[in-house]
């Protein structure tokens, strides 16, 4: 398979996850950094809100963090490991600044390839896999906390605060 076919399968076993959590999914047009917008509609009696994705399939492992993304406010950075067996994909669900602190506590925040804005390793080491466990979505239900969208964390824009 080929990365864009990773990507595709890891797109909606994302998908299938987010609709199974009762949340809406809209996917943009075009690409600056968001893959995915997840939303509640306020159909159920709620305020409207959202959440972007930017979304990280990897056939086995891999964790990536480009310093780009660190622009959006909310962005939740989802990682979908071993897409290529939907069965046995794994999720992991963090904020930019989550996984920034990772790459810090791996000792990776000096390198040159950081420095560059991009860090990215297909070989995450035990320690690291240890740091991602506590942002494993481990079933649908745990989306809406990981997303900020519990009917007590309804995120407002600046214009409605």
């Amino acid at each position: 398979m080929d990365t864009q076919q990773i990507e595709i399968i890891g797109k909606h076993i994302l998908i299938a996850n987010l609709l199974a959590a009762n949340l809406e999914v809209a996917v943009p047009i075009r690409d600056h950094g968001i893959d995915l917008i997840v939303f509640r509609d306020g159909s159920d009696g709620n305020k409207f809100i959202a959440c972007p994705i930017q979304l990280k399939a990897a056939t086995d492992e891999a964790f990536v963090l480009y310093e780009k993304y660190k622009k959006f406010p909310f962005l939740r950075i989802v990682f979908v490991w071993k897409a290529r067996k939907p069965a046995n994909a794994e999720i992991f669900c963090l904020t930019y600044n989550e996984a920034e602190d990772i790459l810090k506590a791996e000792g990776h925040a000096g390198t040159d390839s950081w420095q560059n804005g991009k860090w990215v390793t297909t070989r995450p080491s035990e320690i690291l896999k240890g740091r991602l466990e506590k942002y494993r979505v481990k079933s649908p239900e745990n989306w809406p906390g990981m997303l900020g969208m519990t009917g007590s964390t309804i995120i407002y824009s600046k214009a409605e605060a």
